[in-house]
Formats: structure tokens, sequence, C-alpha cells
């Protein structure tokens, strides 16, 4: 699932204020995790994204 850049400046910037981000640390993670393994879930995401956002979908 590609991604952005804004929720890696997220956790960035919170890991400098000291806030926790869990939830999109491990959404984050994901993205990055499923751009090197692709899976039908990363499949899904990819497609509702596309779908409510406009992302672009990578075949």
């Amino acid at each position: 699932v590609k991604h952005s850049g804004e929720g890696q400046w997220t956790v960035e910037t919170a890991k400098e204020l000291k806030v926790p981000v869990p939830i999109i640390e491990g959404s984050l993670q994901f993205r990055i995790d499923s751009q090197n393994r692709p899976s039908y879930t990363g499949q899904v995401v990819s497609v509702l994204r596309n779908e409510f956002g406009g992302h672009e979908v990578k075949r």
C-alpha cells in the first residue's frame, strides 16, 4: 500500500514531542511491509483507499 509521507512525518514529529502514536505507527509499518511483501489484505486496503480517497492503486 503506497503512502504519501504524512504518516511518516506524523510518527517522526510525535517521537520528537514524546507523544505515543501506536496506531499510526502500526498502520505506517503495515504499508511499508505491504510494499515489500504484497498480500490480499494489502490489496483490499489499496482498493478501499482508491474508492474513498482517490489514491492511486499500483498493480
